[in-house]
């Protein structure tokens, strides 16, 4: 079937079109010249190079988490501007658009809801990083199969989150969050190491520390 030649010649969907380099959290660093192709992890690792953020330390930490919550913003909840450059609040319409846009990203059904969406992502094990990736690089999402292979990865000290930070508004990066106990050591209930290596437990059906990226 032959497709009239305005539709053969319509631009994507806005969701789907990469955003402006301005808009890029990595753009706002005097300096540092973003890659926009570039995956998350190597971007990220070039700008804490040029800004002398020690992997693993608490800066680094909460730095790369800044950064994945902006990123996740940017491209799956990217809000309009106004001429003068100001910020156009999201409806709660573009909201649950953006959730059903990240259900469709890892292929599980889109809900009608804010609240289905969600529940449908938290039954997923995703990677937080490689949703950002998805829109980066084209890289497919990896859904796991296995959750103590997920949980392994998630607990190496790489991947640590600060959970402070994923929290903070507009609360999409916290909406992705898994609950993973540690392994139990030495017959200790699981929880998460803090930043300190103290064990961290479960609070109010949350753990406190590192959450997966």
């Amino acid at each position: 079937m032959s497709v009239p030649k305005e539709e053969a010649t319509m631009p994507p969907p806005s969701s789907q079109m990469p955003p402006p380099s301005s808009q890029s959290h990595f753009a706002k660093y005097q300096g540092f010249v973003p890659d926009d192709d570039a995956s998350f992890d190597d971007e990220f690792a070039r700008l804490a190079s040029s800004q002398n953020w020690i992997p693993g330390s608490q800066a680094y930490v909460q730095e790369r988490t800044i950064a994945m919550r902006e990123e996740i913003t940017l491209h799956y909840f990217r809000p309009s501007q106004n001429p003068d450059g100001t910020v156009v609040p999201l409806t709660r319409a573009e909201i649950l658009e953006g959730f059903r846009e990240l259900c469709r990203e890892i292929h599980i059904p889109a809900g009608d809801s804010i609240g289905r969406c969600k529940r449908s992502l938290k039954g997923t094990l995703v990677n937080i990083v490689d949703l950002i990736d998805a829109r980066r690089t084209s890289k497919p999402v990896k859904v796991w199969d296995d959750f103590g292979e997920f949980r392994d990865y998630t607990l190496q000290k790489e991947h640590m989150i600060h959970v402070e930070e994923a929290k903070k508004p507009p609360g999409f990066l916290a909406a992705l969050l898994q609950r993973i106990h540690s392994p139990r050591r030495g017959g200790s209930r699981g929880g998460r190491a803090g930043r300190d290596g103290s064990r961290r437990g479960v609070s109010a059906g949350r753990i406190t520390k590192r959450r997966f990226r």
